[in-house]
């Protein structure tokens, strides 16, 4: 299965490189997201419930980071496992800064067995834009909570956000 697509985020562009790359946050906006944490340099174990049909189930696995290009590029490979099947996958994120937004284009490849295949591809492939559409709302209202690198809470809405976009860096003297 393919998945491929370009997401516009309301954030600077190191926000969300910081966003993506914290498993707590990611944690956060993953659709039936038990557990991630982080196994090893780069790499992440996790749990996560997903439902296709009538297939439904607990998947355990790993999530791998690699060919990591701060801010703007990284390599995902993942393996996760089940009771009602597997999933192996890997894909790459890509990010660029346009005018004080992230312009985020992702593309990937997953193979899917056991009794999760046998579902059908047209319900695996709906669930699996019905789970990256959430995702990304779900990331798209967390990031605006996320702090600044300076450690201050970010968010469109906010004076000093409104401010910075208007004038760059900071507001005029």
């Amino acid at each position: 299965m393919k998945l491929n697509g370009t997401r516009t985020i309301l954030a600077p562009q190191q926000k969300v490189w910081r966003f993506l790359t914290d498993p707590n946050q990611l944690a956060k906006c993953m659709p039936g997201c038990e557990s991630l944490t982080e196994s090893g340099e780069n790499e992440y174990s996790g749990e996560i419930k997903v439902g296709v049909a009538a297939v439904k189930g607990v998947y355990n696995g790993t999530v791998r980071m690699e060919e990591i290009q701060p801010p703007s590029h990284y390599k995902l490979s993942l393996d996760g496992k089940g009771k009602q099947g597997f999933l192996k996958g890997s894909g790459t994120v890509d990010l660029a800064e346009q005018n004080g937004q992230t312009i985020l284009t992702y593309h990937g490849d997953v193979q899917i067995g056991g009794l999760l295949a046998s579902v059908g591809q047209r319900l695996v492939d709906g669930a699996a834009k019905m789970l990256i559409g959430q995702f990304f709302r779900a990331m798209e209202a967390e990031i605006q909570a996320f702090p600044d690198e300076d450690g201050k809470p970010g968010g469109r809405g906010t004076l000093g956000s409104w401010l910075k976009r208007l004038f760059g860096k900071g507001s005029p003297a």
